[in-house]
């Protein structure tokens, strides 16, 4: 039986046995991924020329853990809609727990999440945040592995192995179209709108899910939230009567800019158009869903199996207050193992790792930085493997972190988005490359 450390090996030994074939190829796969939708910001994602192997028994721990997550959070989820002073511990803002409230007409609360954790290969693993508001990465995921299985890394081991990828554009046009059947009730096709809040270009990753509705019969717009009109019990873009919306706009920016998007919010809470992610999502997104789940007096709900669950998968967390001297001084003497992170922002902004700073930076950045809505976090184990990283006319294999994202549709495990870098730190405010992601099986015919 092969194991994926062997992959991983046979990958190292190929690049390095025929240097000059990988870096000319290196370069033709970055000119493909220039010329793809694969885009950050407007620019071509940053990526390594490095596979990220998983065999079919990791998949299926990914299956299983997603599994018992998922039915711990339906638990809290729930909870939250049917009492009224669990409630008061996500301290949200009056508008934004009534838009929690309001059904969504239909049942999945968390129609589409990437759930981020740190997988060890032998099996263990810790979760680092739940992305369930706006998820993101599909495009660059799809197109990395597609254009991937057409080089040299992939052709190569090809000759002893096969390799799955994953598909996220029709699955989630599947996902969506089945939770707006049964909000509308019928078989018809809805007239959908893609919003978000937009500052100049659209992504990439919009116009690439438009042509998937699209292919599927839906009338597609990508529209700025701001601009959406609900008149005579109807919400429009124009003249485009919406029936039902992606809805990418994340939630802190709805309730931010409240005035703005108040025919949004009105049309929402009058249930007059088919929003798919719910706002209730919000219940699980913020960052204080870890420090609720470690809190037994709070959680009371959860078994033993679900309580250890959390234990042992789910760092601890607390809620930072800067007033607490003995907690600053707890936070000060054990910097190494701990990071301050707010409640609730993305691609990791604020997010500070204690072991990065000298104890004088840290005072400063709890001084300064950590004053309202932070959580105080365990820091974990970040995994790291060699990849294979090209510079001036070489390659080698020098370690980097990385993080795995598992992409849930309607509750169900879809596909895999891994990032990787050489800081503590993995995303777009500090080095942060993709790599696509493949299952790999020993070809049964040798």
């Amino acid at each position: 039986m092969t194991t994926i450390s062997e992959v991983f090996s046979q990958y190292h030994n190929n690049v390095l046995n025929n240097k000059e074939a990988y870096i000319k190829d290196y370069k033709k796969v970055f000119e493909e991924v220039g010329q793809s939708p694969a885009e950050y910001k407007g620019k071509p994602v940053e990526f390594l020329y490095q596979p990220m192997f998983l065999s079919k028994e990791d998949f299926e721990k990914f299956q299983a853990l997603t599994t018992m997550l998922m039915k711990i959070l339906r638990k809290v989820i729930n909870h939250y809609l049917s009492n009224e002073a669990f409630r008061k511990n996500f301290e949200f803002t009056p508008l934004l727990e009534k838009m929690i409230l309001k059904d969504p007409g239909y049942a999945i609360p968390v129609p589409m999440g990437r759930f981020d954790i740190f997988y060890h290969y032998n099996g263990s693993f810790q979760f680092c945040e739940l992305n369930a508001d706006g998820s993101s990465g599909m495009v660059e995921a799809r197109e990395l592995q597609w254009i991937m299985e057409r080089s040299l890394a992939i052709k190569e081991l090809k000759k002893d192995y096969s390799f799955t990828t994953f598909e996220f554009f029709d699955t989630w046009v599947d996902a969506l179209l089945n939770n707006y059947k049964q909000f509308k009730g019928g078989e018809e096709k809805p007239r959908l709108a893609i919003v978000d809040f937009f500052s100049s270009t659209v992504p990439s990753e919009f116009t690439e899910f438009k042509k998937a509705f699209e292919k599927r019969g839906c009338p597609t717009v990508i529209a700025d939230i701001r601009d959406l009109q609900y008149k005579e019990g109807k919400l429009f873009y124009g003249d485009f009567p919406i029936d039902c919306i992606y809805r990418r706009a994340v939630t802190w920016e709805i309730i931010h800019n409240e005035t703005a998007v108040q025919d949004f919010i009105e049309a929402y809470l009058d249930g007059a158009v088919c929003v798919v992610g719910p706002i209730r999502s919000q219940i699980i997104h913020n960052k204080k869903i870890f420090s609720i789940l470690h809190d037994p007096l709070k959680t009371p709900f959860l078994s033993e199996e679900e309580r250890r669950f959390v234990e042992e998968h789910i760092p601890y967390t607390t809620t930072f207050d800067g007033e607490n001297v003995e907690l600053v001084d707890f936070t000060i003497k054990n910097k190494d193992q701990l990071v301050l992170k707010p409640t609730d922002k993305y691609a990791s902004c604020g997010v500070y790792i204690g072991r990065d700073f000298t104890v004088e930076e840290w005072r400063r950045i709890i001084k300064n930085e950590a004053k309202e809505e932070y959580l105080l976090q365990q820091f974990c184990q970040v995994p790291n493997i060699p990849m294979a990283m090209f510079k001036d006319k070489d390659v080698a294999f020098i370690e980097n972190n990385y993080i795995i994202g598992l992409f849930m549709y309607n509750e169900k495990l879809q596909g895999i988005y891994t990032r990787t870098g050489r800081e503590n730190i993995i995303g777009s405010i500090v080095e942060c490359f993709t790599v696509p992601n493949y299952i790999v099986e020993k070809n049964t015919n040798l």
